[in-house]
């Protein structure tokens, strides 16, 4: 007898508690509304130009949210590399992967690197996969070989190696070959 009662006990403790737990695993959950999953120490690749180069994206956490098909980052390192021309590495603190359209968005301390000695800095950075370009319309600061450029917005096409400053320009250039 008292071992059906202490196994009764065991199964009532069992059944109260079990919505208890429930309840308490809900409140802690660190998913936002509308978010399906968070990822820590992300790497993604793919191919480029016909598959002669790929782009690598790099984050320390990501958080997919299904309606918008995008992911949302934080600590991001995008590596645009090409097996002939110099290869680009773009950092920011955040960012969004829009995953239909393949554009990334860098935001926060945004500084871009190329193998050949170029750097760009900018609080917002938009890599198009789609034309292979690089753009902003916020301030921005291009430093080179041989020159140092301001102004505000900027337009890369990595295509055609050219870049454009849209407006309020600065430009100091510096000794060197430039006039020869």
């Amino acid at each position: 007898m008292m071992g059906i009662l202490f196994l009764l006990m065991i199964v009532a403790f069992f059944l109260f508690k079990v919505p208890h737990l429930a309840m308490v695993s809900s409140k802690t959950s660190n998913l936002i509304p509308g978010e399906s999953l968070k990822i820590c120490d992300i790497k993604y690749s793919q191919d480029y130009k016909n598959g002669e180069g790929k782009w690598e994206l790099k984050a320390k956490e990501g958080r997919i949210l299904e309606k918008s098909q995008m992911v949302a980052l934080k600590g991001v390192s995008l590596k645009l590399d090409s097996f002939e021309e110099p290869s680009y590495t773009i950092r920011g603190n955040e960012g969004d992967y829009f995953r239909e359209s393949g554009d990334i968005i860098l935001r926060g301390d945004v500084t871009g690197r190329s193998t050949s000695g170029y750097q760009i800095e900018t609080s917002v950075l938009i890599y198009r996969q789609k034309n292979e370009s690089v753009e902003t319309d916020k301030p921005i600061r291009v430093i080179g070989p041989f020159f140092y450029v301001e102004g505000v917005g900027l337009y890369i096409d990595l295509r055609k190696k050219t870049f454009t400053v849209k407006g309020n320009v600065f430009t100091i250039v510096m000794s060197g070959d430039f006039f020869r």
